[in-house]
């Protein structure tokens, strides 16, 4: 059964701006460095690609906190804390992916545009490669790793698709997909499951105990689209997919190959941007992503705010946006912490830290 698409929105949604100086800031002036909170609630006047929540959030675990933690979010200048500085790769060495190493918490795991996936300090020691291609032609685009398995799963331009023990032994290398292997996600309940996507219009669903070749994959979702991502919920009982056009595809465990859910969103993909990929809350059904928007989208407003954009994860509707106007950049990616109370997102050479931290004082 083909799966119904969200209607558009009757409801529309309104960007609220709190100016912070007199003058409006050009385009090609240098960003501030200090950061402040603007979030868009339910507001006649916008129109949007969904319908807006109302107090209560359908299909929540809890939604009377989830609700106040998102509209409580802001933006926490954190200032010139001194981080731990790593040796940069260089021109044309763009980390692709980064994960901790739950076994130590002083390592973390990177796949890179240099052409390796290896196991770093925080001192900028190499202790393991893993990969590496040792040619300027194959770069490594994707990661994941599982800490209860032991395992390190890497993806590169070209569809290969390599599996690895900590150790660094390498359990099989496939061409799993014809083009570049955009995401790869390890099921965190189930960490023998394994989703890739691809800009072959493609995402994947494997059995890492029964890969025998390039056509033994469990399912097939094919999208309109080249795909930037396919990441698990929190639970793994969901698949979520973020083609490279306009579109976030909801899956089920219970039935792979058919979308639950389908929403309308703005989020075109060219060459020089960071692919825009739609993230999962770590508690509640939400659903995070940055909006580029696009004037040939159904339901673009005249002068459309790049906002980060929540949505239900059950229905499909607008919670809310977030928006920085010192900051009005394509926000790329965004992540919550473990607990769910920070996000984090990306943008050019900012990154914007929206928190809780100071919503007691305010009120």
């Amino acid at each position: 059964m083909a799966p119904k698409k969200r209607p558009e929105a009757q409801k529309p949604l309104e960007v609220v701006l709190r100016p912070r100086s007199k003058r409006n800031r050009s385009p090609r002036d240098p960003e501030p460095e200090a950061k402040k909170l603007n979030v868009t609630g339910c507001a006649p006047g916008r129109r949007s690609d969904s319908d807006c929540l109302p107090a209560g959030l359908p299909g929540l675990q809890d939604p009377q906190p989830c609700s106040s933690l998102v509209r409580a979010l802001h933006q926490h200048r954190l200032g010139r804390t001194a981080w731990p500085s790593l040796q940069q790769i260089g021109a044309g060495g763009s980390i692709t992916g980064l994960k901790f190493n739950l076994l130590n918490t002083n390592q973390f795991f990177a796949s890179s545009m240099e052409g390796t996936t290896r196991l770093q300090d925080f001192t900028g020691n190499t202790l393991r490669v893993f990969t590496s291609s040792d040619t300027c032609n194959v770069w490594f685009c994707s990661l994941d790793v599982s800490a209860r398995s032991r395992v390190v799963v890497t993806g590169d331009n070209m569809g290969h698709v390599f599996l690895l023990n900590m150790d660094g032994k390498e359990l099989w290398n496939l061409r799993m997909h014809k083009k570049k292997v955009t995401h790869v996600a390890l099921n965190p309940s189930c960490d023998w499951l394994l989703a890739t996507a691809s800009v072959d219009q493609t995402v994947k669903i494997w059995d890492l105990r029964q890969v025998r070749g390039k056509a033994s994959f469990l399912c097939s979702l094919p999208h309109k689209h080249p795909v930037n991502s396919a990441c698990f919920s929190p639970d793994g009982a969901r698949l979520l997919t973020t083609d490279q056009k306009n579109e976030l595809r909801i899956y089920s465990a219970s039935q792979w190959d058919c979308p639950v859910g389908l929403i309308p969103h703005p989020h075109r993909h060219f060459q020089h941007l960071t692919p825009i990929k739609a993230s999962w809350h770590p508690r509640y059904n939400l659903i995070v992503v940055g909006r580029y928007p696009d004037p040939n989208f159904k339901s673009c407003a005249p002068y459309e705010l790049r906002t980060i954009d929540m949505f239900d994860g059950g229905s499909g509707k607008m919670m809310c946006q977030l928006y920085d106007p010192e900051s009005s950049g394509i926000v790329s990616l965004n992540e919550f912490n473990p607990m769910g109370d920070t996000l984090a997102s990306t943008m050019g050479y900012h990154i914007l830290v929206w928190s809780q931290e100071e919503a007691g004082a305010r009120k």
